[in-house]
């Protein structure tokens, strides 16, 4: 059993519903993908990666808080422990399963997966979620760089062939609002791809400009909040009515001011206020809120073997009214949409995910208070 962090209490007692940790393993990666996230921390290499033994000592803390699920992304995760032949990403994979961990899953751009895909270290993940942002070439690598989109695809059919549970990561980008001659929007197109290649889910993503600092930073590619919500609400129709032979995670994004007052519970989900996950990243930040990535901002700092609870204005937590469900705080510190209000960005109703489905049960206990009108 690895050696624990110790946790402040502070920390301890805001995660005391802790069911996920997303770790960062490491901020090389082999692409420069224009609507990147977590770019400003991949272009410098500061804190390259997550020492084996400190990742899993961070691991055995969070599983004794609860988290049942581990994310292991970057960067590029398959490049973690790059100068040991990448052996210290299976050892990882190893630790995690022998802490206990109910669900591990690795996103990866899938460009230099395929070497792994055979090792039966690798094979006991239960997710490969590849990225991919198009339908073809022409979509997908104006984004991700030249060549991204074949190998990529080449290692999805790798992955399916081999059996195992794979999934496709997608941002919305504004082309997929877009509709063929036929009158079909680009982003069905993108389902009906994905659905061919025999993947098991398509988890889409968005890409808005919502008054956060890595609006300067993730390009050019946003779709503008009132062109999404007709898009969303005819696509997530035929979600629920089974048009597709896979499952999608469609992200709702924005609802009317009147219909989030009408569920404050439902459509105020929020990481920060439940507690219910951290990220983790190389540099000793630990953060809840994804839009935040990449800022001063966090919830706490790891390092020496502690867990310490940032006391400073930079606590992401400063901000936010931990004791009502509203509209997504950090969307809507600089941003005002009309009649619109933001939710947050992981809220995709009727999603098909291990800690909304079996630990949270949002759609569930929604449906038990009378907050779904329809069966999502």
């Amino acid at each position: 059993m690895p050696n624990t962090f110790a946790a402040d209490p502070e920390f301890a007692h805001h995660f005391r519903r802790l069911h996920q940790v997303f770790m960062y393993v490491t901020d090389r990666c082999n692409l420069e993908c224009e609507q990147c996230i977590y770019k400003p921390s991949i272009s410098h290499f500061i804190n390259e990666e997550i020492a084996l033994d400190d990742a899993l000592g961070l691991l055995a803390t969070f599983r004794g808080l609860g988290a049942s699920k581990v994310t292991f992304l970057g960067g590029e995760p398959t490049l973690y422990g790059h100068r040991q032949g990448g052996r210290p990403l299976l050892d990882l994979i190893e630790g995690t399963r022998a802490l206990g961990y109910d669900y591990v899953r690795i996103d990866t751009n899938g460009q230099r997966v395929s070497s792994l895909l055979e090792q039966p270290s690798f094979q006991r993940l239960d997710e490969v979620a590849f990225s991919l942002d198009g339908f073809s070439a022409g979509t997908n690598d104006p984004l991700r760089g030249k060549g991204t989109f074949v190998r990529a695809v080449d290692a999805i059919r790798k992955s399916v062939a081999l059996g195992y549970f794979v999934t496709v990561t997608c941002c919305v980008q504004r082309l997929f609002l877009d509709r063929d001659e036929t009158g079909t929007l680009n982003l069905e197109r993108m389902i009906r791809f994905v659905e061919g290649l025999g993947v098991h889910q398509v988890n889409f993503h968005d890409l808005f400009k919502v008054g956060i600092p890595m609006d300067t930073w993730t390009g050019d590619f946003a779709p503008r909040p009132k062109d999404w919500v007709p898009v969303y609400e005819e696509l997530s129709a035929k979600v629920r009515a089974g048009a597709f032979g896979i499952k999608v995670r469609l992200p709702q994004c924005f609802v009317t001011k009147a219909e989030f007052a009408r569920a404050p519970d439902y459509y105020g989900y929020c990481p920060v206020k439940l507690g219910e996950r951290v990220m983790v990243h190389p540099n000793g930040t630990i953060r809840i809120c994804s839009n935040l990535i990449c800022t001063a901002f966090g919830v706490a700092t790891w390092g020496e073997g502690r867990i310490g609870w940032e006391r400073s204005h930079a606590n992401e937590l400063a901000g936010h009214d931990l004791n009502r469900m509203t509209p997504c705080t950090n969307r809507s510190r600089h941003r005002k949409y009309g009649d619109l209000v933001p939710v947050c960005f992981s809220f995709k109703p009727g999603q098909e995910e291990y800690v909304w489905d079996h630990r949270l049960g949002w759609d569930d206990a929604a449906r038990k208070r009378g907050d779904l009108d329809v069966a999502v």
